[in-house]
């Protein structure tokens, strides 16, 4: 087995792109999500707020869950991409001190 690490960093930002992407796409359908299940409607298809409580508390958990899903879709992209722009920083300086041994 090799103790190399090769690094394609365009594969990577392709990679942070499509977290970002997929973050975008959770984005829209959280909204649609939410004008769909609006909490006021449950309460009024129930009767009233008790008949309702456990279903406005699901809503609730998954509102929240699709919310921070969706927010660490978009930080795993973006630390992703910083990786990224780290290696290619690296990989440039390191190509300056080979350029400069010569």
């Amino acid at each position: 087995m090799s103790d190399e690490v090769r690094l394609s960093t365009e594969e990577l930002h392709a990679l942070g792109a499509t977290f970002e992407i997929r973050a975008e796409e959770l984005s829209r359908q959280l909204a649609a999500f939410r004008r769909r299940a609006d909490a006021e409607a449950l309460r009024d298809g129930f009767g009233s707020e008790e008949a309702a409580r456990p279903f406005l508390e699901l809503y609730e958990q998954a509102e929240q869950a699709l919310s921070q899903l969706q927010q660490r879709l978009a930080e795993v992209g973006g630390d992703i991409k910083e990786t990224v722009a780290n290696a290619q920083a690296a990989e440039d300086d390191l190509v300056e001190i080979m350029r400069s041994v010569k």
